[in-house]
C-alpha cells in the first residue's frame, strides 16, 4: 500500500520506496508518521533519517538501518562528502542484514573502471540444470544493493539473476563513471565477463528506457522488461510541472538561446523540490553544469529511432499515477514496437491497486515482480535455440 505521509509527492515516493519493506511493522510505520511533519525539504529528510539509521544500526537492525541511510543520502549532491558516508552506511548495513538467497558480489571491468555487480543463482527447487539469466539494473538514482532488494520480492525463480550498477548509477557513479546513452556497452560487458550467451533484461524506472536501448543493439538479450515503460527521459523532468511550464521547457530546448533556457528552467525549479533535485542529480550523472547543457544531454535519451531495432519479446509495465512517466506513454511505446517478437502490457490502474499505480509500483512491488516472474517462467524453461 502506498502511504501519503507528507503530501509532497516526491518525498512520499521516496519514503515508500526506501521504507516500504518495513512499513508492515507498526513500530516502523509509527516512526515514519512521527517524523513526517518535519520533512519539509531535503535537508530535513537527511537529518531525520540519518538519526533513525544510526539508532537502528546501534540496535542491530541492519536491514532497517540500511533503508534509513539510503533515504538520508537521497537528496544530497554527489559533491557532498556526507553523501558518501551515508551511502557507505547504506551498503554496509544492507549486506549485514541480507538474509535471502546467497549473493556473489562481483566487479565487471568497464572502460578503465569496474562496475559493481551481484549474482544470485536460481532459487526455485525445480530450476533447470543450466538456468538462464535475468540481467537487472535501475535508473536515474539507483544503487545495486537497492535493486537486489527489489528483485528479491520476486520470490523463488528458475533462473539466475545478475544485477549491476551501470554508468551514472550508484557506486559506479561514485567511482567517476558518468552516464552514457549506449547502454548496450555496460550490458555487453556484464555478459562478456560472465560468459552469458543469452539473457532476459529488466530495467527499472529510467532503466525502462535503458533496457530498450540495450535491446536495440545487444542481440544476446532475448526478452525485455520495462518497469516502468519510459518513452523519453525529459518526461520525468516535465511531468510534475504545470502543463504550460512543461511545454515551455521542451520548446525552449528546440528554439531558444541557451541563456533563456537556463532562465526558464531555473525559474521553474525555484521552490520545486522535485525538479531542483532532478536537475542536480542530472548534473551529477552527466558532469554538466548548466540547465541547457543538462537538458540537451538528457533529450538524447529517447525511444525515437530505436523502435524498429527492437525485435525481442517485450513486457511493458506502467502505473496510472506515475508522477514521472505519463500513463499515455504505455500506448506510445506499444504502438512503436512494430518489429518486436511480441508485446505484452500490464497497466496498473488506480481502481485496481492504488499502490501499484505509482511509479515502479512503489506501493506494491511484490505484485509487479509477480507479474514479471510469471511472464519470464515459460522462457526460463524453454529449450535453448
Amino acid at each position: 500500500m502506498f502511504r501519503a505521509f507528507t503530501g509532497n509527492r516526491q518525498i512520499d515516493l521516496q519514503l515508500n520506496r526506501f521504507m516500504g519493506p518495513h512499513l508492515g511493522d507498526t513500530r516502523v510505520a509509527s516512526e515514519v508518521v512521527a517524523v513526517a511533519p518535519h520533512l519539509v525539504d531535503g535537508d530535513a529528510v537527511t537529518r531525520e533519517f540519518e538519526a533513525l539509521a544510526r539508532a537502528h544500526e546501534a540496535e542491530g537492525e541492519a536491514s532497517l538501518a540500511s533503508s534509513c541511510y539510503g533515504l538520508a543520502a537521497f537528496h544530497l549532491p554527489l559533491s557532498d562528502p556526507h553523501k558518501r558516508e551515508l551511502i557507505d552506511g547504506f551498503r554496509r548495513c544492507f549486506r549485514e542484514g541480507w538474509t535471502s538467497s546467497p549473493i556473489e558480489w562481483l566487479e565487471v571491468p568497464f572502460a578503465g573502471h569496474s562496475l559493481p555487480a551481484a549474482h544470485m543463482g536460481a532459487s526455485s527447487g525445480d530450476a533447470p540444470e543450466h538456468p538462464r539469466t535475468l540481467v537487472v539494473f535501475g535508473g536515474f538514482d539507483s544503487y545495486l544493493e537497492e535493486v537486489v532488494g527489489f528483485v528479491s520480492t520476486m520470490g523463488p525463480v528458475p533462473f539466475d539473476i545478475v544485477a549491476f550498477d551501470g554508468p551514472g548509477q550508484g557506486t559506479a557513479l561514485l567511482r567517476g563513471v558518468k552516464l552514457m546513452n549506449a547502454w548496450e556497452r555496460p550490458v555487453g560487458a556484464v555478459l562478456d565477463h560472465l560468459g552469458i550467451d543469452s539473457c532476459a533484461a529488466l530495467g527499472m524506472s529510467f532503466g525502462g528506457y535503458l533496457v530498450m536501448r540495450a535491446a536495440a543493439f545487444e542481440p544476446r538479450i532475448e526478452r525485455v522488461v520495462a518497469m516502468d515503460v519510459m518513452y523519453r527521459l525529459l518526461d520525468a523532468l516535465t511531468a510534475p510541472l504545470p502543463s504550460p511550464v512543461g511545454a515551455a521547457v521542451g520548446a525552449s530546448l528546440r528554439h531558444c538561446p541557451d541563456a533563456l533556457v537556463d532562465a526558464v528552467v531555473s525559474r521553474a525549479a525555484h521552490g520545486n523540490l522535485d525538479l531542483s533535485w532532478k536537475l542536480r542529480q542530472a548534473s551529477d550523472l552527466t558532469g554538466l553544469d548548466t540547465p541547457h547543457e543538462v537538458l540537451r544531454m538528457l533529450s538524447r535519451f529517447s525511444m525515437e529511432g530505436l523502435f524498429p531495432l527492437i525485435r525481442q519479446d517485450c513486457l511493458l509495465l506502467a502505473g496510472e499515477d506515475d508522477q514521472y512517466v505519463p500513463f499515455r506513454r504505455l500506448q506510445d511505446v506499444e504502438r512503436g514496437l512494430v518489429n518486436a517478437a511480441s508485446v505484452s502490457t500490464y497497466p496498473f490502474t488506480r481502481a485496481e491497486n492504488p499502490g501499484a499505480a505509482q511509479h515502479c509500483q512503489a506501493g506494491d512491488m511484490p505484485l509487479a515482480f509477480g507479474v514479471i516472474r510469471e511472464w519470464l517462467e515459460p522462457w526460463a524453461w524453454a529449450p535453448r535455440q
